[in-house]
């Protein structure tokens, strides 16, 4: 479109001068010219079109096709500010011309500006509301600005305008994927590849869809689609062996990743996720080592303290501080270690996750316990060195023979548990903890979850006090079940998740819990309680592939979908065993 007024402008008669002296312009000179340059722009000769833009410049300086251009040609060659200024002096000689605050926008989205691209498109939309390239746009700034909404919103009013217009269909698919709207998002890739069926970019954004839902068959295809359409793309390998992996082909996965890192070492998606493919096919020998790579591919950085890393030295005597990292079921899993580095170290400060610290300083009562926000400074002399602490296996857990065999190293406070006991406590039947979700959107939610009323026929199996562990508030989730079914289960706390001190006596005052994938799952195999796990057909590294019970916590079951997407053989399996249980 932009293309369209930059020939368009060359045409038209440039506006009257303000002052009283008028040079004389020849237009077809200028017209002439013009097209010279977009010639040569469109051969790949960018430095000579540049100097043919700057001549009709020469000539006339307030020509906005050439301002135009030059901006369009400084953006190709990523000279991002010399295009902000061409295309600001665009605007300022075309004030009315909508096409040229798009081009203002694109580059300040460039410059990361989102906010004044949203507001400089907004202009646009004001002189022209049915600039198909302005709503595109804006759907781009807003996303960059993390409202997916509102940009989803954006590319169908772009589409209305212009339905073939296949970058906002493109857009529009993928923002519909990053906000868990998995149905339309698969619409729209549908149409997309409709439209475009050698777009490798489409199908490498269909296929991460396909991964997220648990259809890795299809995300396998899609992936090897993409890389046949662009060869020799990280991103569509990685893919690829993401796919090998859920489908339980660790070996296949790993040789992907590797013919990955062998030709980009420091793609990190490849790196981290060949690590825990090594841990989840049992090889900690091998798993452990590669994990120290983990921060590169989530582009994060490991805390420090400003010690020395620990690597294994002798530590009597000395201070090492254990830093947190990750998310709080990771903290909690990785804690496990801690009593190992107790055994060694002369003192041990653990900077936690301050909704742990209570746990943390129970169990540990000899170690230092501070938020992970706190400096060490102030808390005594520094530390003499440091280590993350998913970092700790890589020094304790070399096998799974070395896991601890014990069952439960944290622990709840004595008068909570009490006092839950109190409150959950029946005449007849068992107390039994449920929760049913898990995950966040980016981390395996649709996959790791499942509805409460799918656990209808667990539920139904036994005589037992059913207590909700469910984070959030499930309240109208409780009312539903119980309206549509008459199964009732209590919600005892406001929300399971926000104090986990709590939610740990909690547990602890139950016979048993039964979870997804999720904090409570991490949490009761911590405390040593009975804990039956529900695991998607392609579960976290952490649970390995066929076993039935995980290292990590003696006290844990594992129930695994036979088939991708498959609860239904699991909820008759528990429910089997419930019922075995409470007898």
């Amino acid at each position: 479109m932009l293309r369209q007024w930059l020939s368009r402008l060359g045409s038209e008669k440039p506006p009257a001068a303000a002052t009283t002296v008028v040079v004389a312009v020849d237009p077809t000179e200028i017209q002439q010219r013009l097209e010279a340059a977009r010639r040569q722009f469109a051969a790949g000769a960018v430095e000579q079109a540049a100097d043919g833009f700057r001549a009709v410049l020469e000539l006339q300086h307030d020509c906005v096709a050439a301002h135009l251009a030059l901006a369009e040609l400084a953006l190709s060659a990523e000279r991002i500010e010399d295009a902000l200024d061409s295309c600001r002096l665009a605007v300022h000689f075309a004030p009315e011309l909508a096409a040229a605050r798009v081009l203002l926008a694109r580059i300040l989205l460039q410059l990361q500006q989102a906010a004044d691209a949203a507001a400089t498109c907004r202009e646009a939309l004001q002189i022209d509301p049915d600039c198909a390239g302005a709503w595109l746009c804006l759907g781009n700034a807003l996303k960059a600005q993390g409202d997916l909404a509102a940009a989803a919103d954006a590319y169908r009013r772009a589409l209305a305008i212009a339905p073939a217009d296949l970058a906002a269909l493109q857009q529009l698919a993928f923002v519909e994927f990053r906000r868990g709207r998995y149905d339309e998002a698969g619409r729209e890739f549908a149409s997309l590849l409709a439209a475009a069926p050698d777009s490798a970019h489409a199908h490498h954004n269909f296929a991460l869809l396909q991964l997220e839902v648990g259809d890795a068959d299809a995300a396998l295809a899609g992936f090897r689609r993409a890389l046949e359409l662009q060869a020799d793309t990280p991103a569509s390998m990685t893919g690829i062996g993401h796919a090998l992996r859920d489908l339980g082909r660790f070996d296949e996965a790993i040789a992907a990743y590797d013919a990955v890192i062998a030709r980009w070492p420091d793609f990190g998606d490849a790196s981290s996720n060949r690590a825990q493919t090594l841990l989840a096919r049992g090889d900690f020998a091998a798993g452990w080592p590669a994990y120290e790579r983990r921060f590169e591919g989530t582009g994060t950085r490991a805390r420090s303290a400003g010690a020395p890393l620990w690597r294994g030295d002798a530590l009597a005597g000395r201070t090492i501080a254990v830093l947190s990292e990750q998310g709080l079921g990771d903290e909690i899993m990785f804690a496990s270690c801690l009593p190992d580095v107790l055994a060694l170290a002369g003192h041990v400060v653990i900077q936690g996750e301050p909704r742990l610290l209570p746990l943390l300083a129970r169990a540990f009562p000899q170690a230092t316990v501070l938020s992970r926000d706190s400096g060490l400074g102030a808390r005594g002399r520094r530390p003499d060195c440091e280590i993350s602490i998913g970092s700790l296996p890589l020094h304790f857990r070399p096998s799974r023979d070395s896991f601890a065999t014990t069952a439960g190293y944290l622990r709840a406070d004595a008068s909570k548990v009490a006092a839950w006991r109190a409150q959950c406590a029946m005449d007849n039947g068992v107390l039994v903890g449920i929760a049913w979700r898990g995950g966040t959107l980016r981390n395996r939610q649709y996959l790791r979850s499942l509805a409460l009323a799918d656990l209808a026929p667990v539920l139904r199996t036994a005589t037992a006090a059913w207590i909700s562990l469910q984070a959030g508030n499930p309240a109208q989730e409780l009312c539903a079940l119980e309206q549509n079914s008459g199964l009732r289960v209590r919600q005892v706390m406001n929300d399971a998740g926000g104090d986990i001190d709590e939610l740990a006596a909690l547990i602890a005052a139950l016979d048993l819990v039964i979870t997804v994938d999720n904090t409570v799952a991490h949490l009761a195999g911590a405390l040593g309680k009975p804990v039956w796990i529900l695991l998607p057909f392609s579960a976290e590294w952490r649970y390995g592939r066929d076993d039935e019970t995980t290292p990590w916590y003696p006290s844990a079951r594992l129930f695994r979908q036979p088939a991708p997407r498959d609860w239904r053989p699991v909820i008759e399996r528990v429910a089997g065993e419930l019922a075995a249980f409470t007898a």
